[in-house]
């Protein structure tokens, strides 16, 4: 068998393009969505492309002044996909993963949804390790914020038998679509951090870690825009860490049909 790897890859071609690139939507969601769209069509590999100072998709913008000058470096929104994206395709069995696009509303082909979803396998394909839930909808079409979250109802079904209960949920979050440095993964956030540790961050946007009890299904509320790593397998052994708390009601309802279909076991979500 050969490897596919993809040798270079970002937002667009030469050096990506300012207000898209360097974007909570394109920069870090579209990122780790085509991150998973290509292990799901069979890539094992993908370089993400990064340049010298002042290109829009880079992962860091350095210190003012020459090279090597003092100073804190600033985390842009490539860098939380690629944080995300490593703790979405981890497997407990380390070997690999087998990645399932879960064609969420008709995602694969419709140009207008702003629902998708990815189930991670381990590497033989036979149990789910992750499920991956974005929500892009643009609230400013909402007359109310809280319409255009949406809720995933996942069936006890897509849980391991011995681990359905305090199941983990991180969400990747920002305060905008359009936003470039207000951006947080599980809780935690980079803002105004030159050292690399991620810190707690207390606003409304930086949705808290949650722990669901899924011994009888669960629902997943992603609000816009977001994204929710489901950790079905029970754990999240890269970073176990952030504030916890709690989602508030939504208004959108998906309702997945989690079906067992061919030999690696793919994932099936039917909306209404």
């Amino acid at each position: 068998m050969r490897t596919l790897i993809m040798s270079e890859f970002n937002s667009a071609s030469c050096g990506g393009v300012p207000t898209i690139s360097d974007t909570f939507a394109v920069g870090t969601l579209w990122t780790v969505d085509y991150a998973l769209q290509m292990a799901a069509v069979g890539y094992s590999a993908a370089y993400l492309h990064t340049r010298e100072r002042g290109i829009s998709y880079n992962l860091f913008t350095p210190p003012d002044g020459p090279n090597g000058n003092p100073g804190n470096w600033v985390t842009n929104p490539p860098y939380y996909a690629l944080i995300a994206t490593a703790e979405a395709l981890q497997t407990t069995d380390g070997v690999g993963s087998v990645v399932v696009d879960l064609n969420i509303a008709n995602s694969k082909t419709d140009k207008k949804a702003t629902i998708a979803g990815y189930a991670v396998y381990d590497s033989r394909g036979s149990a789910v390790e992750q499920i991956v839930l974005f929500n892009y909808a643009n609230v400013s079409n909402f007359p109310d914020p809280s319409a255009a979250t949406a809720t995933f109802a996942l069936p006890a079904s897509a849980f391991s038998a011995m681990k359905k209960t305090e199941i983990p949920v991180k969400f990747l979050s920002a305060s905008g679509l359009t936003e470039k440095y207000n951006i947080a993964w599980g809780g935690q956030s980079l803002i105004g951090i030159g050292n690399g540790i991620f810190q707690d961050n207390n606003a409304t946007w930086a949705i808290p870690n949650q722990q669901l009890d899924c011994t009888n299904g669960c629902s997943v509320s992603v609000p816009a825009a977001a994204m929710a790593v489901v950790f079905a397998g029970g754990t999240n052994e890269i970073n176990i860490h952030g504030p916890q708390g709690n989602m508030a009601q939504s208004s959108f309802i998906v309702n997945p049909a989690l079906v067992a279909l061919g030999v690696i076991g793919s994932l099936s979500i039917i909306a209404l």
